[in-house]
């Protein structure tokens, strides 16, 4: 007999309005790594082009799935379902990690100059510190949403006239 599992998929809650925002985020993400690898190509022109390449389809490849797992982890927390958000989390810190450890690991000669390995630390400290908080952000504001009591009048509205 098949168990059937309780947590619903997690744009589910939401409906089409989380799947909508799942989705603008992936082309978001996508699109932000398209333009990192422009200037990463830029940056690494005295290197050899494969490094570049390789990172261009680590870097694209893991994309969607960083998306995806930043979206879900925060719906996950939102929803408290703390198994599907570890879950997503982890999808989303190996996903953000692995264009980093790659350029790591193909410059582990000295190859590449010391500036390289400056900037992959800034943008990996700044990416991940900004990713973190802004998840944090979105779960708050989930929450408070939630809990907030509807305005029975808009603010317009609620203004009245006295003769």
């Amino acid at each position: 007999m098949a168990v059937v599992s309780e947590e619903k998929h997690p744009t589910a809650r939401g409906g089409s309005r989380r799947q909508k925002l799942e989705i603008t985020w992936v082309v978001g993400v996508v699109l932000f790594t398209l333009a990192r690898f422009g200037a990463a190509w830029g940056a690494l022109a005295d290197q050899d082009r494969w490094v570049v390449w390789v990172f261009g389809v680590i870097d694209l490849g893991t994309a969607v799935p960083y998306a995806v797992g930043t979206a879900r982890l925060v719906m996950g927390l939102v929803d408290q379902h703390l198994q599907s958000a570890v879950r997503w989390g982890l999808v989303a810190g190996v996903s953000f990690l692995a264009p980093y450890l790659w350029l790591g690991w193909a410059g582990r000669d000295g190859s590449f100059p010391t500036v390289v390995y400056v900037v992959v630390a800034l943008c990996l400290v700044c990416f991940g510190a900004n990713a973190v908080l802004s998840v944090r952000r979105k779960v708050r504001e989930a929450r408070a949403a939630e809990v907030a009591p509807p305005d029975p009048l808009p603010r317009a509205a609620s203004r009245s006239v006295v003769p």
